[in-house]
């Protein structure tokens, strides 16, 4: 078996060629461990893998490089022991140690078979009942550790583990002790809503059912003013993710791949981006040319592309002369508005089209044309799905609940035809991004989005009865 060093594993960047041997040395001595799979990793600076011990004992590695390795693995060490100091159930630490060449620090942890963090539950289950009891779980353990001092910084649901009856918590690293013991009610409110802020703001109604558990267990009475200090704080705290999570879209990191050059800007989804999307970004009118014409406008090309097993859609941004582009030089590109607007609505939960790249094309800072490219949304769109059925209900009340879910983020979408939703098979999609905007005002947002509604009920006009019942369904969002 292939046998790396830490530079290998540095220079091999995301593609390592699993199974692996890494030499080490622990506080027992020289060690050699097998690396079976890569759970996360940070090129040049971490890695977390499944490996086997050579007494065959599955175990935890993390594995830190660089010039902080030793400071980010002695963090993880403390923040372990905190966990375990407060009697909170936490993967054991087996070794600690160094990579063989001193590039790089080790850590061993007890390999929880079968383990499955609660993130995972959430995302499997669909019952409003299982996820308030796995809000529950979470409340319990956190309840726990702000009584006995520790924050875990990294506060997610990832980091909660279940391994058969018993709950972990797992990723010491962002575990700190607090500076005056048990948090006071201000910090526990604080930690609390990076919590939830996590989850999408249709959730936000389990938390009253939840809030008043973690008070009890925490001795504390539940006060409306206590729900009240949560609500705000978990403001503020969404808001900062998500101005976070849109920035990360438009730069090279984990999940994104991007290029800046003198010619074009290019961002893409980077599990995504294999040879046949690499010919697409290169020569996208090439495959606009010989793939199937969904739309072909003066301001904008829309066509239906196959490439290997997906389908894509790419949006072609059109200059129609001269004064447009000179218009559209200087400001962000629709294609960039529709890719930001596209990942706000995935930050949200709001469905809409999924964004796979994004390009324009550029002349130092002067832009030119852009492009969208998205997966392709199966269905017909909303217009014709709901004129041509007989019990349209369903439809109707899953379109009223999205235009609901688009209110409560404060957000208009600037062209509400009935046409820009798509009926998929798992319900309305939003379509046609570029011009949507979320606003700070309440007086600016009711304004645009009475533009919306206004929009969006002229398309039942010559159906009454659709009319009437849109009026039945819309009339708090109207008012």
């Amino acid at each position: 078996m292939i046998e790396l060093t830490t530079q290998d594993i540095r220079l091999a960047g995301r593609l390592l060629p699993v199974p692996f041997c890494l030499a080490g040395r622990s506080g027992t001595g020289r060690c050699r461990i097998t690396i079976e799979k890569v759970l996360r990793i940070l090129p040049g600076k971490r890695l977390v893998a499944r490996a086997t011990a050579e007494d065959g004992v599955n175990i935890l590695i993390k594995l830190y490089l660089g010039r902080s390795a030793k400071r980010y693995a002695l963090r993880e060490v403390r923040g372990t022991t905190l966990i375990h100091n407060a009697s909170i159930p936490t993967p054991r630490l087996l070794w600690q140690g160094e990579t063989d060449t001193n590039t790089g620090n080790l850590l061993a942890f007890e390999f929880l078979e079968d383990a499955v963090s609660l993130q995972t539950d959430w995302q499997h289950t669909m019952s409003r009942s299982d996820h308030l009891e796995i809000l529950r779980e979470a409340m319990s353990m956190l309840a726990q550790m702000h009584a006995r001092g520790v924050i875990q910084r990294d506060i997610h649901l990832g980091n909660f583990l279940r391994a058969g009856n018993q709950l972990y918590m797992i990723d010491g690293g962002h575990v700190e002790p607090h500076r005056n013991g048990p948090l006071s009610s201000g910090d526990s409110i604080a930690n609390l809503a990076e919590f939830f802020a996590q989850f999408f703001p249709r959730y936000d109604s389990l938390i009253p059912l939840v809030f008043p558990e973690y008070l009890k267990a925490r001795s504390r009475q539940a006060r409306e003013s206590e729900l009240a200090r949560l609500d705000s704080a978990l403001s503020r705290c969404r808001e900062v993710r998500k101005r976070g999570y849109l920035r990360k879209t438009l730069r090279d990191c984990t999940q994104f791949e991007c290029e800046t050059t003198f010619r074009r800007f290019l961002v893409c989804v980077r599990d995504s981006l294999n040879r046949d999307m690499m010919e697409l970004l290169d020569h996208p009118d090439y495959w606009m040319d010989r793939g199937e014409a969904l739309k072909r406008g003066g301001s904008a090309t829309i066509v239906r592309v196959q490439l290997g097993h997906h389908d894509l859609v790419v949006k072609r941004y059109n200059l129609k002369g001269p004064l447009h582009r000179l218009k559209r030089a200087l400001g962000p590109s629709r294609a960039r508005r529709s890719w930001v607007n596209a990942w706000r609505m995935e930050f949200l939960g709001i469905p809409s089209v999924k964004p796979i790249a994004m390009i324009e094309e550029k002349l130092g800072p002067f832009r030119g044309r852009a492009y969208f490219v998205s997966e392709y949304v199966a269905g017909r769109d909303a217009l014709a799905t709901i004129k041509t059925s007989h019990q349209p209900d369903d439809q109707m009340a899953a379109i009223s609940s999205l235009l609901q879910d688009l209110s409560d983020s404060r957000i208009s979408h600037g062209d509400m035809k009935a046409t820009n939703f798509m009926m998929s098979a798992t319900g309305p999609v939003i379509m046609d991004l570029d011009a949507m905007r979320e606003h700070r005002d309440a007086i600016s947002f009711r304004r645009a989005f009475r533009r919306d509604l206004k929009r969006f009920m002229e398309n039942w006009r010559d159906r009454p009865e659709l009319a009437n019942q849109f009026r039945g369904l819309l009339a708090d969002l109207d008012a």
